[in-house]
Order: C-alpha cells, then structure tokens, then sequence
C-alpha cells in the first residue's frame, strides 16, 4: 500500500554536494534499483517506510518528508551521478502501521518494486522486522530504530541514519538536571520492543547519575490513560520521561497530568516531536519540558533547511526530520562513490568510507561500536531542548557520550 500523498511546491534548493561523481565504474544504471523507463533513462529508487497514519504518523511522515526533501535537493542539481550515467531520484513510500508485519511486507513490496536503497523502518519493532526479509533481497537500510539490537554484524547492510539514547540521553539528562534540579524519575512507554528498548536506555542513563528511578509500561494503543496517570503521581517522581512513547499518547499524559495537580517536569528521550506533542498537550500544559533534537532549530543554517523542507514535503519541519537528511545526502554520495545502483554491498563499503560532513550540520562520525559492535551509526551534533516556564523552546548543543 504505497503512499504518496502531497504535491508541494518546490522551492530553489542547494544540493550541489549530492551530485559529487567520482570515479565511474562503468556500471549498468538501469536495472534493479535503476528501472529505468522505456527511454533509458537511469531512475534510483529509494524506498521510505514507516507510520504514515495513526498515533506515531508524526514520525513517518517526517521520515518520508526528509527522503523526499533529498531526492528533490538532487533532481534539481540535475541528478546522480552513477558510473557513465546521471540517475534521477524517485521516492517509493509505504505505510507500516507501526507494527513489525507492517516493515516485512513493506520490505517485500519494495522487493517486488526493484527497491534496493531504504531510508527507514521507523521503531525497534519495525527494524526487527524488516531486517532478515530485507537481508534476503540485498536490500540497504537507513534504519531509525533505537532497539538494543538495531544493529547486528549479520546484517551488514543495515546502517543507523541517526544516534539513538546509547550516545545522547545521558549528556541531556545531565544538562537538564542543571536547569530543572530533579532528584527523582520516572520512565513510562509501551510495553513492546519499540518501548521497552528505550526506556530501558534512559532508566540506566538516570540511574548512572545517581537519579533513583521507576519504570513502568502501557499497552499500545490504550485510549483510557486515567490509570496510567494515577501510577505516575504515585511514584512523586521529580521528572516524568515518556521515552518513545507515540506523541499523541505523550501529549495526553502530560494534559491529565497537570489536569490531576503533578507539578513536575517532563521529558522526551525517544524520537522528537515536540511540536505535535504541544499541539496535543498545549504549551501551558508542557510548562516545562526537555527532549532530545537533532538540530538547533534556532540555528539560520537549520532555519533555512527547515524553510527549503516545508516547501519540498509540505508538512512542518521538526527537529528529527532535519536531523535525517545528512544520511540521505551520505547514502546518495555512496551511490555515487559506488558507481552502481544495483550492488548495494558495494554501496555499503563506500559509505562505510564516508567523512559524514555536512554541508548544513557539519562534521559527523560513525558510533555504534561500544553498544552493537558495529561502527555504522551516523552521528552528528546534537541538542538539548528546553521549554521552560512555559516558554518557546531554548537549545544548547552537546558531545556524544
């Protein structure tokens, strides 16, 4: 069930990086990811997959905004370069529901599709789900799980587009205790991989600053939070993390929380989406509220990213989708490096051999040795962000762990 739902206005774009041919291979840009059209066109498909509806679409359709937002940044520098040929982009989406079922039949369409280049699934679940059934059709993923076992030496193809709470929940925990002085937590999210995983990372990541700390779960899809509530102000915990808990049910937890008197602060150490967390919750509900982003948006490089986004993907840029688009334009280098658009092991080896600098972000490095034994997790700068007193939001940029 592919989904492509927006026409947006296409706004000029600066994506001259994209388009850096080296060395040509002389490598056939037409077949399996290419299928290239009646004319002989080369066309590199590159497959998005992810929640598109129900309470966590604010985090596919942010995944398949940034995909689109890449492959527009490089059709319109006139295309990729592949071996002897010049490849136009074309995006291929697919709704998973946010289930792991939903990433393997997502997998298998876009098997049946020529799909080989994948920038998603979204959520440990999902990443559990696609990897073997795309390990089977060579397929390479840019994955944005935050499972702990996201990343395995069995599946070499399989690359983390961002850092998970391994590398920055414990940095902002301690920036956050600075500004809001918490000597107690508490961690709530679903009780399934995509939660549990999670939540697992940021109670330890607590813990280890000597924070005493209470983890509890919810099941997925749960419409009634009145007694999830009452277990929150019963733990009288100073912050209450919701981790990767969907931002529909965050927002619902914080407006019956202060609804019920809790006084406390609130945090976000999962995905970030902040802003259809305050659309739920209301800015005085959030009063005051730390997460972690990917970028400042407050920065003008970030500004103007987030300006050129919204006219590609017509949605609103978050934190997490600007964050996501330095690995779209890295896999697009490596395509490029690579010289083939069909042999996505030689793909992965190029990409292994990128610097991860970016033109917007920055200098990046690759992370994941020290939690999965594999060095595939792109990582960049990152931020803290704090609402406080109610107020828009505040960032300050902060080191891996």
């Amino acid at each position: 069930m592919p989904l492509s739902r927006r026409n947006a206005k296409i706004a000029p774009i600066v994506g001259a990086a994209l388009l850096i041919g080296l060395a040509g291979c002389g490598a056939d840009a037409t077949g399996g990811g290419g299928s290239g059209d009646a004319g002989g066109k080369c066309v590199l498909q590159i497959g998005t997959l992810g929640p598109l509806t129900g309470p966590a679409a604010d985090f596919g359709l942010s995944m398949e905004g940034s995909t689109k937002f890449v492959a527009e940044e490089a059709n319109k520098a006139g295309g990729v370069k592949v071996g002897n040929k010049t490849c136009q982009v074309k995006v291929v989406s697919y709704d998973t529901g946010y289930t792991s079922a939903g990433a393997a039949n997502g997998a298998n369409d876009f098997a049946s599709k020529g799909v080989k280049f994948v920038i998603g699934p979204l959520g440990a679940t999902e990443v559990t789900g696609m990897k073997p059934v795309a390990d089977r059709s060579k397929m390479l993923l840019l994955a944005n799980g935050f499972g702990l076992d996201a990343l395995e030496k069995k599946y070499p193809l399989v690359f983390h587009i961002g850092p998970g709470p391994f590398v920055w929940s414990g940095p902002i925990i301690k920036e956050a205790r600075t500004r809001f002085g918490f000597t107690s937590a508490a961690v709530i999210a679903p009780n399934d991989q995509s939660g549990n995983d999670i939540a697992v990372i940021n109670e330890k990541k607590f813990s280890e600053q000597g924070i005493p700390v209470k983890r509890d779960t919810y099941q997925r899809g749960t419409q009634d939070f009145a007694p999830i509530v009452s277990r929150l102000m019963a733990t009288r915990a100073d912050v209450i993390d919701f981790a990767s808990s969907p931002a529909g049910d965050v927002g619902t937890m914080i407006k019956q929380l202060r609804q019920a008197g809790y006084q406390g602060s609130f945090a976000r150490l999962g995905g970030e989406s902040t802003n259809e967390i305050t659309r739920v919750a209301g800015i005085e509900a959030m009063k005051n509220f730390f997460y972690y982003s990917p970028v400042d948006l407050t920065d003008p490089k970030i500004a103007a990213l987030a300006k050129e986004y919204e006219a590609v993907a017509g949605i609103k840029a978050t934190g997490i989708s600007l964050g996501w688009v330095p690995g779209g334009r890295a896999l697009l280098r490596a395509i490029s490096k690579a010289g083939t658009i069909d042999d996505t092991a030689k793909v992965a080896e190029a990409l292994r051999a990128d610097d991860l600098k970016d033109t917007t972000l920055g200098q990046g490095v690759w992370t994941g040795q020290q939690q999965f034994g594999v060095n595939q997790e792109m990582s960049w700068p990152f931020s803290i962000g704090v609402i406080k007193d109610a107020q828009p939001s505040v960032f300050k940029t902060l080191s891996a762990e």
